[in-house]
């Protein structure tokens, strides 16, 4: 009789502890869908790897604000710049994938992995919305004595190592452009890093280096007032904001080169959150406020979502695999 009764105290015992799992897990399942429709709860963090003022935080912090207004929750640009980028990329894919921390990389964090000692994979990010190209320019003080491009790249061809040339940081994408226009020509030119494209203008237009190869956009600020002067663009066509500055191309020198910018979240983050977070970067990409911002400073638009951007980067990393090991970039 106290066996059976146990034996009976047993099975109902484990009948509940079922009941209990199995409501438990009928919880569970309820909330995954609503925990993903919550999305946003509280403050998203947008990390840009440069300094401020560069492109890369313009556009950062344009689009930040647009997609604060349609998603109800603050959206807040912080700068982490350092090792061309790096600092700023290790950040972001070390981060919680909830969401609420992203960030914005370019071709840059691909091409650290042949021209750095260090780089962050950027398999370990969730691209979300890539949404800007620019190319780059050859940019010195307004002052300077080279008319053109050609009297520029004459003079340094013939004082090797005299034409410094201020980058984003080592390995970064403007060090590799100016890297590979010196390939390209002939030419020998000494390369200074500076925390972002921001500082590297500030440094030609105060002397201290004789050019920069940032985009056109990023000098946009100081060649209209004066302080500095774009001698060639690496585009395939004139760029509208600057339509009286010639193509390498028309210059007789076979060089496109560029960077894209895409919002990024770490590896992991899950899907309904990218597909919100798309939604929203959409929106703001399409927004004529945001049309004119990029218009009116001279940035190039470009529209590609998660499975586009990804491609994109695959793309790039075959390319560059093949072109930049021959560039001779010292890996620092």
């Amino acid at each position: 009789m106290y066996r059976g009764n146990k034996t009976q105290r047993a099975t109902q015992f484990i009948r509940t502890l079922a009941i209990l799992a199995l409501g438990i897990g009928f919880l569970f399942l309820a909330g995954a869908p609503l925990a993903g429709a919550a999305y946003p709860e509280k403050e998203i963090t947008i990390i840009v790897p440069w300094a401020a003022g560069g492109g890369t935080d313009l556009i950062a912090r344009f689009m930040a604000d647009l997609m604060e207004k349609d998603l109800g929750k603050p959206v807040v640009v912080v700068n982490k710049p350092g090792g061309g980028g790096l600092v700023g990329f290790k950040q972001i894919a070390a981060a919680q994938p909830d969401g609420y921390t992203l960030g914005i990389t370019t071709n840059s964090q691909i091409l650290q992995r042949y021209s750095a000692s260090s780089y962050q994979d950027w398999r370990e990010m969730a691209p979300i919305a890539l949404h800007n190209y620019d190319p780059s320019g050859f940019t010195v003080k307004a002052d300077a004595p080279w008319k053109n491009i050609k009297e520029a790249l004459d003079f340094a061809k013939a004082n090797p190592g005299k034409m410094r040339v201020a980058n984003s940081g080592p390995g970064a994408i403007w060090h590799v452009a100016a890297t590979l226009l010196g390939s390209k020509t002939g030419v020998q030119f000494t390369h200074v890093p500076y925390a972002g494209a921001n500082p590297a203008s500030v440094a030609v237009a105060g002397g201290h280096v004789e050019a920069t190869s940032v985009s056109p956009a990023e000098v946009g600020t100081l060649v209209r007032g004066g302080k500095l002067r774009i001698l060639a663009i690496a585009s395939e066509k004139r760029e509208p904001l600057f339509p009286d500055v010639p193509t390498f191309k028309e210059s007789g020198i076979d060089f496109a080169f560029g960077v894209w910018r895409c919002l990024v979240g770490p590896k992991n983050t899950p899907k309904e959150v990218i597909s919100k977070l798309e939604v929203s970067a959409k929106k703001a990409v399409n927004d004529p406020k945001f049309k004119d911002f990029m218009t009116k400073n001279g940035f190039g638009q470009l529209y590609l979502g998660p499975a586009e951007s990804a491609a994109l980067m695959a793309q790039d990393e075959k390319d560059f695999e093949k072109i930049v090991p021959g560039l001779g970039l010292k890996k620092n």
